[in-house]
């Protein structure tokens, strides 16, 4: 084809920072005067290219995501259940797309400021780690039940949305905010640890959990100041409900016995009581997980908002 080698050039230069970009438009217009060997010099050139850390660090993500997804294929094709097995797909691939949207606005790009680069690093390993969860959990069940997997995307896709709202360059959350929101959320998680440790059992409800989500929230809005209380809150929320419930999940499936209540006394034997417990009591935790993401979604919806009543101006 006549113009594949500026093609593969074009698609080179996609991968250069702002700052190299009039490089990759001359390296094109050296291109398009050739009349010798195209390919010779646009190899070079994409060698070139390739060579630049700046390219790698903006490829990494991308290649990453990709990862991902196959990976997620791959681990699946045991799942006797097709449609189990690609919901879970469509649960990561939905992931992967919102987390693309990340680079383009309204969703991004990142906020200048380490703090933002932070959160929004922090959020997606969170999410990350949850979807992981559930993926390997529903993939090694022997079931036909399909309900939970579209409401689990929504959730972490609502969590997702919120994560990169409140960090995007658009975003007014400042760096002390959002400082002040992530440090009073992992203080939330860390102090309801703190107590079940200190007070075992883990409590049966999230009763517990729910406050000290919710005195961390307000810690966060106190060192924030009034302008910025709101979001510095919902981000204490956020961070403080998905690492309650990353704690929930570990505890209550590697924790010692004497962190686990006894949640089923009907048993046959004391093995399957504190099975059987352990199971139980992750479902009342569930409701952090719907708390976190009506959160999320109030960081969201004003960023959204905004972006869709441009572009209605700009028709």
């Amino acid at each position: 084809m006549v113009n594949a080698p500026d093609r593969v050039l074009a698609a080179a230069v996609r991968l250069l920072p702002p700052g190299r970009r009039e490089w990759g438009t001359a390296m094109r217009a050296e291109l398009a005067s050739l009349r010798g060997d195209r390919w010779r010099f646009t190899l070079g050139c994409v060698r070139a290219v390739a060579t630049l850390p700046a390219v790698w660090r903006r490829a990494a993500g991308p290649t990453l995501l990709l990862g991902v997804v196959a990976a997620t294929v791959w681990f699946t094709a045991d799942v006797g259940y097709e449609p189990l097995r690609w919901g879970l797909v469509g649960l990561v691939c939905t992931l992967v797309v919102i987390a693309c949207l990340g680079r383009l606005r309204p969703l991004g790009p990142v906020g200048d400021h380490a703090a933002a680069r932070a959160v929004r690093a922090g959020g997606l390993l969170l999410i990350g780690a949850l979807a992981a969860e559930t993926v390997v959990s529903l993939a090694h069940k022997d079931s036909r039940d399909v309900t939970g997997v579209p409401v689990l995307t929504v959730m972490f896709a609502g969590y997702l949305l919120g994560f990169l709202a409140l960090t995007a360059r658009r975003s007014t959350a400042s760096s002390r905010t959002l400082v002040a929101g992530a440090l009073a959320g992992v203080g939330a998680a860390a102090a309801w640890t703190a107590m079940v440790f200190a007070f075992p059992p883990i409590p049966p409800g999230p009763a517990l959990a729910v406050l000290t989500i919710a005195l961390g929230a307000g810690v966060a809005a106190t060192i924030a100041g009034h302008r910025a209380a709101l979001l510095a809150a919902s981000c204490a929320g956020t961070v403080g409900a998905l690492l309650t419930l990353h704690a929930v999940l570990a505890l209550s499936t590697w924790g010692p016995a004497g962190l686990i209540p006894d949640l089923a006394p009907a048993a046959l034997t004391p093995a399957d009581n504190l099975a059987n417990s352990r199971i139980e009591l992750q479902d009342p935790y569930l409701w952090l997980l719907l708390l976190g993401w009506l959160i999320a979604l109030t960081q969201a919806a004003p960023l959204v908002k905004n972006a869709a009543s441009q572009a209605r101006h700009r028709l």
